[in-house]
């Protein structure tokens, strides 16, 4: 069973970033090897909080430097630009990533991947960016990258468009970790756009995120809940499904993963078809 462990976030060879990049090349070799080739830059090196010391999210530099650092594996959130373009972007729009005078911006489907790429940031010299750009990047530098499909409403699935990206440009499929979502119509639209008459290309893992039961979180972010007896019959059902081909889940980390629901998790990894993740992800 495969690990990966999300580490949170590093970018560019720019001045900018020398401080925070000199200190993840000097932690990065003290991990041990078996552990560092498993862990994972979470949207790339960045800092949550938009310091400036480090890139901005999901954008090229922030995926490079961690890259750069010996890390193998990067995560990144895509959506689709209104002309039907993949793009780096964990939000909706771009309120996060852009001055406070600037708010509020229009979602990132009402945007050409033009215009969104040009767009001014936080960052003066960074810039979202295509997803074929950095899968290319990966595959430059022996990396993979962890895609996580983010849909739009009122747009078709970004999920259909990275399995057309992934097939019609199969070298890429070398850098492709594997492809997430909660979102069920995502991993649907690229099981429904993968066409497995191609021998020569080889469809990368599809896994169902879920989240811990919470207050207020929607129903989409919890398909899976271990604390649940019915959970079994429900992770079969997702299996089973011809239309999905899932290959498994990706399950947020709970304390209650070590001890109340121990077993349930036991059972689930047995079976070859659980991962985990949290702030700090450890995935079977």
């Amino acid at each position: 069973m495969r690990f990966f462990c999300y580490m949170q976030h590093v970018v560019l060879m720019e001045a900018a970033y020398s401080t925070e990049s000199a200190w993840l090349n000097g932690f990065v070799p003290q991990i041990c090897e078996k552990l560092r080739e498993r862990l994972v830059a979470h949207r790339g090196f960045h800092c949550p909080l938009l310091s400036s010391d480090r890139p901005l999210e999901c954008t090229k530099p922030a995926l490079k430097i961690a890259w750069d650092s010996g890390l193998r594996y990067c995560e990144c959130d895509v959506r689709l630009s209104s002309d039907g373009k993949i793009m780096l972007l964990h939000d909706p729009n771009l309120d996060k990533l852009v001055e406070e005078s600037a708010k509020p911006t229009p979602n990132a489907n009402e945007i050409t991947a033009e215009d969104l790429i040009s767009w001014p940031l936080l960052q003066k010299d960074v810039h979202l960016t295509y997803l074929e750009d950095v899968l290319l990047t990966a595959l430059e530098s022996g990396s993979r990258l962890v895609i996580e499909l983010k849909g739009s409403p009122g747009s078709p699935t970004v999920g259909s468009a990275v399995a057309r990206l992934l097939q019609g440009n199969p070298q890429l499929l070398e850098a492709c970790a594997l492809v997430m979502s909660f979102e069920v119509p995502e991993l649907l639209g690229f099981a429904d756009a993968w066409d497995e008459s191609i021998a020569e290309t080889s469809r990368p893992k599809l896994l169902l995120l879920t989240a811990i039961p919470r207050e207020n979180l929607e129903a989409k972010y919890q398909t899976l809940d271990l604390g649940d007896s019915a959970w079994p019959e429900k992770a079969a059902t997702f299996l089973a499904r011809k239309d999905l081909l899932l290959d498994g889940f990706y399950i947020e980390w709970t304390e209650k993963l070590s001890n109340d629901n121990q077993e349930a998790l036991r059972k689930l990894c047995h079976a070859d078809v659980c991962s985990i993740h949290n702030k700090v992800r450890y995935i079977p």
